[in-house]
């Protein structure tokens, strides 16, 4: 029944969150208004650089190839308090969720050229952020995310 499709799921505390977001998207914009743990602050620097297969501009924007819309419609029958978002911040989840779009566009680009009997896998990126542990208890977090997987592989 041809290939199937990976996906990598990543999560990140929103630690203002109310409520979980799906990301649409990240940008290629490292712009840290704080330094990471390893001190780490960079100021309007490209996450991605320019290569021989891409042009990537500094701010450019790219997409999760989930409809996280319909994921959220579909995840919303079980949790009202899930959102799409397209702003993941300008901090290590941006920066990790960029490069994991890239990575998959990369991989799929890659594996496309391969007939039907050897297609490899498409790869997608989700991430999600979820609010604190004091505003979502951690096992209603863990049922969630549950609950993304089954609805993500109810819709491919």
């Amino acid at each position: 029944d041809g290939a199937k499709t990976v996906i990598i799921l990543h999560l990140g505390v929103n630690y203002r969150g109310k409520h979980f977001q799906l990301e649409e998207c990240a940008y290629n914009d490292a712009t840290f208004r704080v330094a990471d743990e390893r001190g780490y602050q960079p100021n309007r620097e490209c996450i991605l650089e320019n290569n021989e297969t891409a042009t990537h501009k500094w701010g450019k924007c790219l997409h999760t190839t989930l409809d996280v819309h319909k994921l959220c419609t579909g995840l919303q029958k079980y949790d009202e308090a899930v959102s799409v978002s397209n702003d993941p911040g300008r901090f290590v989840c941006n920066y990790t969720y960029c490069l994991s779009l890239d990575r998959c566009n990369s991989t799929n680009k890659h594996n496309g050229g391969n007939d039907e009997m050897q297609q490899k896998p498409m790869t997608r990126a989700l991430f999600i952020h979820v609010p604190p542990f004091t505003e979502v208890p951690e096992d209603r977090q863990l049922d969630f995310i549950l609950k993304v997987m089954e609805t993500v592989e109810q819709l491919l």
